[in-house]
Formats: structure tokens, C-alpha cells, sequence
């Protein structure tokens, strides 16, 4: 079976997708819960005091599960047990799939028990997996941002080698024009109401934050097809939970003159740096991004020091300029030695930053959602620690909360 995430997230969304297309058919907790252990665990194993990856236990404790579910508890295990390996499972699954038109289900059985208490699904309960899988599920896209559907195997060789890679042409013409245009748009809004953000050694390069609040279009970019696939990849570990979220979604207008910024990584943990992927981050080129212009700058390689530059190890490695032209990706790894370079030229240049991170950095500082479960006036009597602890009011950016309606509905594709 080919790499998907194996999330309660993801199961959700094909479950949704099932139950959607198959309204005549009533869908069991069983057959669900069959279903989804075969879909987040391959192959499940059903010793109740073992502690590995696709242990039935580990399934059945989270909360998540009965979430997704819809459901208050679960069939017991041995029902579970006895049902997977029963011929009215395979019945139940051929309803299934002859209601999504699905064919390729037709054992008598669908699994087997390859050694005691662990289910193997035969290829027919695999197959059907992956058509799910490969069927366009709800898409709610208003703006088709690429034409790209499947990253290149060479792209995850390359940032795993250099730390970095260039896809050309990932905007199509289109795309690239309403990105540009509604991202100059808001970038002159917050400056007329006096709400821009600047920085930099002159603080004349101009940062817009919280872009996703701003226009659909940002939405859509973020969430694109071609770019989740990538991140699932590099993001992925041994968990049922949902890898990465969205760090940051900025654009960086480099002004006329700027100077290039010190190297630097984007980590917020201490030295030496975890090996394992923290924040990973896409560039989109809006403007052609050149030596000249301040285009970002890398030393291939550094995401493996594990370390920050100091001005000294940047003196002993050689960078590059990561030239492309508008409508380009850069992806890179968070641990990668990097820069904006000088703009030495009499124009701005534009570009967005996606920035995604490991989702556990949320996980262990934020386990419960505080904003949203804490009565909003039991939070303004916090003291200002309190208040900091439960993430009240953190990282918010000048002109983040500008929010213009008129820019917002502007229906780009006209």
C-alpha cells in the first residue's frame, strides 16, 4: 500500500466522504470501527497488553476515535476481533463499495490472522483502501492555484541532501496574478491605515501577517493538494494524531536598498538541534527572485550542523542564491543556514512565506485548547502570567488584526 495519512483527521474526512455517497446504506459502529482500524493501523493487533504501533489498546484508548466515530464507546474487542475475520464483515464492505462503485471487493473474507491476534487485510480490503484514497474527496477551492498534482520523488532526495530544492512553475499564470494583486492590495491598506508592519535595518521591508484572514485565496494556497502531500511526508511519525499545522502564513516585501539579514535558522529550540523535521517552510516567488533583487540565500547542507551560525562558521561555508523565477516554490528545511539577501535594485521584491510545524510543539505546550475551553471573562481577570500561559494575546503581529472586508470579498476571478 502506497504512503497516506494514517490520521483520525483523515479518517474522518473518508468516513464523511462514505457515508455521503452511500446514503442508503446504514453504517454499523462495527463496520466502522473495523474499517478504521484497518485504515489507521494496516494491521491491527489484537493483545490487549502489547505496547506496539498497531496495538488494538492504543487505538481503543484515545478519545479521538469515539469522536470520529460519533459514538459514546466502542464494540468490545473480541466482538471487534471476531467480526474482522467473519464473512458478514466482507458482506457489509461489498455494500460499501458497490455503493461507491468499487468493485474489486469479492472474497468471502477480508482479512486473516497471519499469527495469533494480528489481522492481516488481504488485498481486496487494501485495494478498496486505496481507492478511497484516490478519490477526489469534498474540494470547497474556489482558486486553482497549480496545475501541480504529485511532487517528484527527486524533491524529498534533494531537501534530505542540500536542505533545500526549487520547483518551477508551481503558480499557474493566473494564480500568480491574483496572489500579486491582492497581496499589493492589503500591503497598501495597512499602510494608508497606519498599520503596516516594517523591519529590517532601515525598516523599509514590509511584513503583512495572518494573510489567511485576509482572502480566500491565502486558504487555498496553504491547504493546496501538492503541498499537504510533501508535508505529510516530512512530517511524518509514528502517530495516529494529525503531524504538522500551519506556523505562519506572511508575505516579505523587500524593499529597494534593503541589506541582506543576517544568517540564521528558523528554530525556536535550543542547540544542538533536533535531527527530526521542526518547521519546514514554502517560499512562493511573486516577483523573479534574483542575486540582484534579495532573493533568499542558503548554505546547502547546514541543516545538518545542527546548530545556529555563528558570524564565523558563516565565513567558513559557501552559500547560493536560490534564483527562480515568479510562480516558483522554495522549500526548505527550517534547519537550513539562510537569508534574505540585498536588494541592490530600484524595485520591491515580493514574496509569500507558508511556514508549517511539527504539530507535537502544539501538543506539549497548548494539550488542551485553553482559548477555547476558558469563559472569556474568567480570562480577562488572568493575572498577565496567566494570561501568558494559556497563549492569551501571544504573537500578535502589527496590522494582523487589519481585516478589510471590501479586500476580503474581492472575487479575484472576475
Amino acid at each position: 500500500m502506497k504512503h497516506y495519512r494514517k490520521t483520525y483527521l483523515f479518517l474522518e474526512e473518508i468516513l464523511h466522504f462514505m457515508r455521503g455517497v452511500s446514503k442508503n446504506i446504514k453504517f454499523d459502529p462495527l463496520f466502522e470501527t473495523a474499517f478504521s482500524a484497518f485504515f489507521l493501523l494496516k494491521k491491527p493487533f489484537f493483545e490487549s497488553t502489547a505496547q506496539v504501533s498497531n496495538s488494538i489498546q492504543t487505538f481503543y484508548a484515545n478519545h479521538y476515535l469515539r469522536d470520529v466515530l460519533g459514538c459514546d464507546s466502542l464494540p468490545a474487542p473480541d466482538v471487534l476481533y471476531k467480526y474482522c475475520l467473519s464473512n458478514e464483515f466482507s458482506k457489509d464492505l461489498k455494500k460499501v463499495a458497490l455503493s461507491l462503485n468499487i468493485y474489486n471487493v469479492i472474497e468471502e473474507t477480508v482479512c486473516f490472522e497471519d499469527q495469533p491476534f494480528l489481522l492481516y487485510p488481504k488485498k481486496c480490503l487494501s485495494d478498496f483502501i486505496m481507492s478511497l484514497i484516490d478519490m477526489p474527496l469534498v474540494d470547497n477551492n474556489l482558486y486553482d492555484i497549480s496545475d501541480l498534482k504529485h511532487a517528484d520523488n527527486n524533491l524529498y532526495s534533494e531537501i534530505e541532501e542540500k536542505g533545500f530544492c526549487v520547483v518551477n512553475d508551481f503558480l499557474t499564470k493566473k494564480s500568480l496574478s491574483q496572489l500579486k494583486n491582492v497581496t499589493k492590495m492589503i500591503s497598501e491598506s495597512e499602510i494608508k491605515n497606519k498599520t503596516g508592519y516594517f523591519y529590517g535595518e532601515s525598516g523599509t521591508n514590509q511584513r503583512i501577517f495572518n494573510l489567511v484572514s485576509k482572502h480566500k485565496i491565502y486558504v487555498d494556497l496553504v491547504t493546496h493538494p501538492y503541498i499537504l502531500e510533501i508535508l505529510d511526508k516530512v512530517f511524518d511519525r509514528n502517530t495516529l494524531h494529525e503531524k504538522f499545522g500551519l506556523n505562519s502564513m506572511t508575505a516579505h516585501i523587500v524593499a529597494p536598498g534593503a541589506k541582506a539579514i543576517p544568517m540564521h535558522i528558523d528554530s525556536v529550540v535550543p542547540d544542538p538541534i533536533p535531527p527530526w523535521m521542526i518547521r519546514f517552510i514554502a517560499i512562493l516567488a511573486l516577483d523573479d527572485f534574483t542575486k540582484e533583487n534579495g532573493a533568499t540565500e542558503f548554505v546547502p547542507g547546514s541543516h545538518k550542523f545542527l546548530k545556529r551560525p555563528t558570524p564565523e562558521d558563516v565565513k567558513k561555508h559557501p552559500s547560493v542564491i536560490a534564483e527562480c523565477k515568479a510562480g516558483s516554490l522554495i522549500l526548505f528545511d527550517g534547519a537550513i543556514w539562510h537569508r534574505s539577501s540585498a536588494n541592490i535594485t530600484e524595485l520591491p521584491r515580493m514574496g509569500l512565506m507558508l511556514s508549517y510545524a511539527a504539530s507535537f510543539f502544539m501538543e506539549l505546550c497548548g494539550e488542551e485548547e485553553y482559548l477555547s475551553i476558558i469563559p472569556q471573562q474568567i480570562i480577562t481577570n488572568f493575572s498577565p502570567k496567566m494570561k501568558q500561559m494559556i497563549g492569551f494575546h501571544r504573537a500578535i503581529k502589527k496590522g494582523a488584526l487589519d481585516i478589510n472586508q471590501e479586500i476580503y470579498d474581492n472575487k479575484l476571478n472576475k
